[in-house]
């Protein structure tokens, strides 16, 4: 009988011995500088954001006063050409309305309930006589000077009673105010009264006061037109008959 002999169980190579292999020591960080690192990047991050919001800040300061200049440049070159509306034109247009207003609700208001207390124009019946008064009215009120209380009153031939006098100064007051807006505004403007009874409308600058027929023909102004460096912003009132 044959007998085999065990085998040696073989060496591994001497580079694949675990107690051979050097590995580098691990470096536990401690709690303490970890945090000081750590504290030390947030405050960088911070000083980055503080110093992109003052750019910006910088920058959109910056941004703003240039449009402001821009803005205050085209007014200005708007204000300069007529056949453009810039910043004193569009005031003009708000005094236009104002004015406007003024005419339809408060001289009108007065001339109705003074209208019979008046012998102005006694032979006019009575809505004709009432835009008369307005007429009167407005001439006295739309200047750059209005006249006084005590003119007006004299000028409507209306008798000398304290509630005349107060509605005069309320109403006298209001024009001022009005002119005054209207001198602030800047640009040429004048009141223009040029017109031609027993003529027709001239559409361009008059238009007819209240239920009067546009197609008759001018019977007297009932307010005058606005005028800003020689242009139509309002248009005549005119009674037709």
């Amino acid at each position: 009988m044959f007998f085999l002999e065990p085998r040696e169980k073989p060496q591994e190579p001497a580079s694949w011995r675990d107690d051979d292999v050097q590995f580098p020591p691990v470096v536990v960080p401690s709690t303490e500088g970890a945090l000081e690192a750590a504290l030390q990047r947030v405050g960088a991050l911070e000083f980055e954001v503080r110093r992109g919001a003052a750019e910006h800040q910088r920058m959109w300061s910056h941004i703003s006063r240039l449009e402001r200049q821009l803005g205050t440049l085209l007014a200005s070159r708007l204000d300069q050409r007529d056949d453009l509306a810039g910043t004193r034109h569009c005031e003009h247009q708000e005094l236009v309305r104002q004015t406007r207003t003024l005419i339809e609700q408060q001289v009108q208001n007065f001339a109705r309930q003074y209208s019979d207390r008046t012998d102005l124009a006694p032979h006019r019946p009575r809505r004709e006589r009432t835009a008369y008064l307005m007429s009167v009215l407005t001439r006295q009120l739309l200047d750059k000077r209005p006249a006084s209380s005590w003119s007006i009153q004299q000028t409507l031939r209306l008798a000398e009673e304290p509630v005349t006098e107060a509605a005069i100064n309320r109403l006298r007051t209001g024009c001022v105010e009005l002119m005054e807006r209207i001198a602030q505004a800047g640009l040429s403007h004048e009141w223009n009264y040029d017109h031609v009874s027993g003529e027709h409308l001239d559409r361009d600058r008059q238009e007819a006061w209240g239920a009067c027929d546009p197609k008759a023909p001018v019977s007297f102004l009932v307010a005058p037109a606005y005028l800003v460096n020689g242009r139509v912003y309002g248009r005549q009132l005119v009674y037709t008959a």
